[in-house]
């Protein structure tokens, strides 16, 4: 909610942190004996400050412990010390340096260690300071209902946060109320007359949504006299999206999203898919040739299966794989109807008659997903991501099932690599969100490595 408004005592912290990271690695090469040049030493310095720096000081929240507890600074600075490590030891394989897994495994817990008792240590300090009355923030609430009463309790439950309310002002009530012995001041109109004569650092719009239109006075003023203004957007609770402020047509708005919206993360999710789907495409030519040759050897009908799915938001796609049915198997589908064994609205039958010899195999290996990489490439799918469904079975998804459109379709998912056919309809859709709630580039990273294993086991493969 409040931000410390100077950027000092964040490149402060930060530069604390690159000292002690940089004094941890000389501490552990020191006693792991390893030998190092000039040029060297000076390496790993750039190597430190460049990773760490960029790591370590975005985003810039990370650096702001009002308001957090321990175990949230000790999740984000883990978070931030797992991408320096990941590029430090990517790079460091590229270079001269004689530093192997052992050592980088040492300084990775060591550097660990170092930094939480230092972010740990200082977020007491600051705590116990602010206790004393230490960098305290005045904050005026305007409103005085359930939602202003609820954040002057946690203000005052938390003398830690530094934080402390003046009192209220509320465009309704008047008289000598009072609320945890803060006293009402007024009306908002009287707003800039108060800044004037008192140190009042935020203004905390928390009146009820039918007041909401009342406020753009409130606005005026701290903006007009220099204090920042935070309005409380809760008066719709999301369970799963995420609030972020942003511009619409420029007006100031605020998004709901229930799905990856890191732009950075996910650029590079589209660059590796492209370049990781170009490699496949080129080392997969050999196998795609056999395949091909096999399936026009077997009946003569076309190579490749063309089908519309629902990609991101529902937009249709033309998917493609090899065939591995007879080329009139849509139309043989109505007529096995009966046999489905998936519940929901999705079809799979064990021993599909439909399925030629060739495509057996081909099944069983997973070699006829080989040509969505084409897909991959065309920015239509992704290597990770649920896979992408039949419109006409968008069409019968409950509401919540229908989030799994939220993001990219992919070639592999957790339903993939945690039993596939084996799991029924619904856990699937629950995996395919779980995947979407907790994504990340390692998340990412891990479903690809178990990728490889479930094919060769086929574990799931029908």
């Amino acid at each position: 909610m409040l931000r410390e408004r100077q950027n000092f005592w964040r490149r402060l912290n930060l530069l604390g942190d690159l000292v002690l990271t940089y004094i941890t690695l000389i501490a552990v090469i020191v006693v792991n004996k390893v030998v190092l040049t000039i040029p060297q030493t000076g390496l790993l310095l750039v190597m430190t400050i460049a990773f760490w720096g960029v790591a370590l000081y975005w985003p810039a929240e990370s650096y702001y412990y009002r308001l957090k507890s321990f175990g949230v600074i000790l999740k984000e600075l883990m978070r931030g010390l797992m991408k320096a490590f990941f590029a430090f030891t990517a790079v460091i394989f590229f270079t001269t340096i004689p530093l192997d897994a052992h050592t980088v495994l040492i300084f990775f817990a060591a550097d660990l260690a170092a930094l939480t008792l230092f972010r740990l240590s200082l977020a007491a300090a600051l705590r116990q300071y602010r206790r004393k009355g230490g960098s305290v923030r005045k904050v005026l609430i305007i409103g005085t209902g359930p939602r202003a009463r609820d954040v002057a309790d946690r203000i005052g439950d938390n003398p830690h946060w530094g934080i402390q309310v003046i009192g209220f002002l509320d465009y309704r009530r008047t008289g000598l109320w009072r609320y945890r012995d803060l006293p009402l001041l007024g009306h908002p109109d009287g707003l800039s007359d108060y800044i004037a004569g008192n140190q009042v650092d935020y203004i905390i719009i928390a009146v009820e949504p039918k007041d909401l239109p009342l406020t753009t006075h409130a606005f005026a003023v701290g903006e007009e006299m220099g204090v920042a203004v935070c309005l409380l957007t809760d008066f719709y609770l999301p369970s799963i999206s995420r609030p972020n402020p942003t511009r619409f047509m420029d007006f100031p708005a605020v998004v709901y999203s229930s799905a990856p919206d890191d732009r950075l993360r996910l650029f590079v999710k589209a660059c590796l898919d492209r370049l990781l789907a170009a490699v496949a495409i080129i080392a997969a030519v050999p196998v795609g040739l056999l395949a091909a040759a096999a399936i026009k050897l077997e009946d003569g009908g076309p190579v490749f299966f063309r089908q519309t799915r629902s990609g991101k938001n529902g937009k249709p796609f033309l998917m493609y794989k090899f065939r591995t049915m007879v080329p009139n198997a849509e139309q043989l589908k109505e007529q096995l109807r009966d046999r489905n064994e998936m519940s929901g609205p999705v079809f799979k039958i064990a021993n599909d008659p439909r399925i030629t010899r060739v495509g057996t195999i081909l099944r069983k290996t997973s070699v006829d997903e080989l040509p969505q990489l084409i897909n991959i490439l065309r920015g239509e799918m992704s290597l990770v991501g649920p896979r992408p469904p039949l419109p006409k079975e968008v069409a019968a998804y409950d509401r919540w099932q229908r989030r799994k459109l939220a993001v990219k379709p992919g070639l592999t998912c957790l339903w993939q690599v945690n039993g596939r056919n084996r799991i029924d309809f619904e856990d699937w859709m629950k995996l395919d969100l779980q995947y979407i709630d907790n994504w990340s580039l390692w998340l990412d990273t891990k479903i690809l490595m178990k990728t490889v294993p479930a094919v060769l086991k086929r574990n799931g493969a029908s």
